[in-house]
């Protein structure tokens, strides 16, 4: 039987692994099956960190969706429209 490690991971949030190598591998090649096997059974033995998980694959999937940065202009142009729909409802 294979010994799996989690320990490293029981504290990663979304940011760590999408920085990790090892997950890296499992997104990006999911036929790697030794990698697969270990995210799987990690996923198995701590469902709790599922959103975390789901949220690091788009962070390394969707790279420009997560980059993208506000402007001052557009923040107040977002809380003017916010603003107006909530005052006409």
């Amino acid at each position: 039987m294979v010994s799996l490690n989690f320990q490293k991971y029981e504290a990663y949030c979304s940011d760590d692994f999408a920085m990790d190598f090892y997950f890296s591998q499992w997104i990006h090649a999911p036929e790697n099956l030794t990698v697969s096997y270990f995210w799987e059974n990690f996923l198995k033995n701590y469902p709790d960190k599922i959103y975390e998980i789901e949220l690091a694959r788009h962070k390394l999937l969707k790279p420009a969706f997560f980059s993208n940065h506000f402007s001052q202009q557009d923040i107040e142009s977002l809380w003017h429209q916010i603003n107006v729909t909530i005052t006409t409802v």
